[in-house]
């Protein structure tokens, strides 16, 4: 199992969502998770594991060595970060916060309500999911261990670090301002006790809301907040500094360990457990990123002569794809159907023992006097041997009918997906200043490859000629008989001067190698200045009758 479907397994099942109203995007990049809505529902981005140059990884700005035994502990702050994010999306509903919060300095609130509402659905997994509570367990310790000293933090972020920690169970001890210390301690009574409340009555209480009168009572006391301290594994609420150290005064800690612990109802005195779970994915993490620097480098080689600036693999959006699928699936299947007949030629193929007998063939049995009755033909279908690379304009150009860029990806890489008999025979690109790979010819049709579709994004400039280069050096090594390069793009090269004269240049230069070239002019009639064969397009819905057609035209020629 790739990271992708375990986090999606992981997350729709204690969310009790799917793609229809949850969205999960992951991205290496990312430096914490965060929490947001579209549209339809929940969107949660969380930060995966990011193995570095150094050799080592990272996970919410914490560095480990890549090794089994450390990695067990990043894949526990890794779970505990989907499951945060996962019990939001089961149990949350900020919208009850919306009333309380009108009118209060947002800073604060937004510290308050993720207070409150982080604990409360953490409680609320005691009885539905409890084997998930030693991960966040063990996450809340591992924050508390990136703060050395909560006194020196200045201003209001002070008490309310002490709050967050003294909630969660991790607080070190107070031992500074004592009256601001009895406060902390007075409020997180409060807060855990309105929680409990909240939980039973499985609803918002007014316990609650008197909880959050309190503490937003408390901290404006000490002036406006500079930011809203959060653990590094929870969704980020803007830039924090609180949290941003490493892991500190690890040994001795055997008792922050049994608080973490013990404010969740857990017994266990120890985490350091055996994690076969994290052993796995370790090994398949390396194979993974091996696997994808190969694929980079081999497309590095050929950007390098063109003036694209890099190689990159979109941000997978798995919920996106899935909902431009479930919308457009009439289009993809009538288009399918289509091609499927297009595609698929009859030919006579002899050697059979029955059928319509070939004369020549008998002869030379008679004449030999051999005992052999294959002498016959028969009319078969035949796929024809083709290989196909599709290239997508995601320049800003075309970014106000992005989502007809989606669909019409989507539609292509569904239909070539059943079409196509072997998956290294098809790929899919998009292009702006860089290339981006959705699926190199190596990989398969995965969740991944098809969460690169619902992640395309409309930017830059539209460096169609190099991009074209690139996606045909790459066509152009696959041992097939047909190879057909489909570009789908708005049809106004930009980037650099003379780029309209570059772009026909190589349009001709491709051709006369011998690739099958096809221009899909996404709702420009642009494109038809450049492609002789070519279709437009306005919309995924309208694609089957027009690209049927162009295909029918372009497979004449072969």
């Amino acid at each position: 199992m790739n990271l992708l479907d375990y986090s999606w397994g992981l997350v729709t099942s204690v969310g009790k969502r799917d793609y229809d109203t949850l969205r999960l995007i992951l991205d290496e990049g990312l430096p914490r998770p965060s929490l947001s809505a579209d549209k339809s529902g929940m969107v949660l981005k969380v930060p995966t594991p990011r193995l570095d140059d150094k050799g080592f990884y990272s996970l919410h700005g914490l560095f480990f060595d890549a090794d089994e035994r450390a990695f067990a502990g990043l894949w526990r702050a890794y779970r505990a970060s989907l499951y945060h994010g996962a019990l939001h999306a089961a149990y949350s509903d900020f919208r009850q916060y919306a009333g309380w919060a009108k009118g209060k300095d947002l800073k604060t609130a937004t510290f308050v309500v993720s207070l409150l509402e982080d604990y409360r659905a953490t409680r609320r997994a005691y009885d539905e999911w409890p084997g998930i509570l030693q991960d966040i367990a063990y996450a809340n310790y591992l924050s508390a261990l990136r703060v050395a000293n909560v006194d020196e933090i200045v201003g209001p972020e002070r008490p309310a670090t002490k709050l967050l920690l003294e909630v969660w169970g991790v607080s070190h001890g107070l031992r500074g301002d004592e009256e601001e210390d009895s406060d902390v301690r007075r409020l997180a009574n409060q807060v855990r006790s309105a929680v409990v409340a909240a939980s039973k009555a499985n609803e918002y209480p007014k316990e609650l809301f008197a909880a959050a009168d309190a503490v937003y009572s408390r901290l404006t006391r000490s002036g406006r907040m500079r930011e809203v301290p959060s653990f590094p594994y929870t969704e980020s609420h803007g830039e924090s500094s609180i949290f941003g150290g490493q892991v500190t005064g690890e040994d001795g800690s055997a008792p922050l360990e049994a608080s973490a612990l013990a404010s969740l109802g857990l017994k266990e005195t120890s985490m350091a457990n055996e994690d076969s779970e994290a052993t796995d994915f370790f090994g398949a993490l390396r194979a993974a990123n091996e696997k994808m620097q190969k694929i980079r480098e081999r497309y590095e080689d050929h950007v390098r002569s063109t003036r694209l600036e890099g190689v990159e693999f979109p941000h997978g959006d798995y919920a996106n794809f899935m909902r431009i699928r479930s919308s457009l699936s009439g289009p993809i299947r009538n288009m399918r159907d289509q091609l499927r007949q297009v595609k698929n030629v009859l030919d006579e193929t002899g050697g059979h023992e029955s059928g319509q007998i070939d004369m020549q063939a008998a002869m030379q049995v008679v004449a030999s006097g051999d005992r052999r009755s294959d002498v016959f033909m028969r009319e078969e279908t035949v796929v024809k041997n083709e290989a196909w690379a599709i290239l997508l304009d995601a320049s800003k150009s075309t970014s106000a009918f992005a989502h007809e860029v989606k669909g019409v990806s989507t539609c292509l890489a569904e239909v070539a997906k059943d079409l196509i008999p072997s998956q290294s025979q098809w790929s899919m690109y998009s292009f702006n200043n860089a290339f981006q790979v959705i699926k190199d010819f190596n990989e398969g049709y995965t969740s991944e490859t098809r969460a690169r579709i619902g992640g395309i994004e409309q930017r830059n400039v539209t460096l169609l000629p190099d991009a074209i280069r690139v996606a045909h050096k790459v066509l152009a090594a696959q041992p097939v008989d047909t190879r057909i390069l489909v570009v789908a793009s708005d049809g106004y090269p930009t980037g650099y001067k003379g780029v309209e004269e570059e772009l026909v240049s190589t349009i001709k230069s491709v051709s006369n190698s011998g690739t099958f070239l096809m221009g899909l002019g996404i709702d420009s009639h642009a494109i038809e200045e450049y492609f002789a064969v070519n279709c437009v397009v306005s919309s995924p819905a309208q694609m089957m009758k027009s690209f049927v057609k162009s295909y029918l035209e372009l497979s004449s020629l072969f």
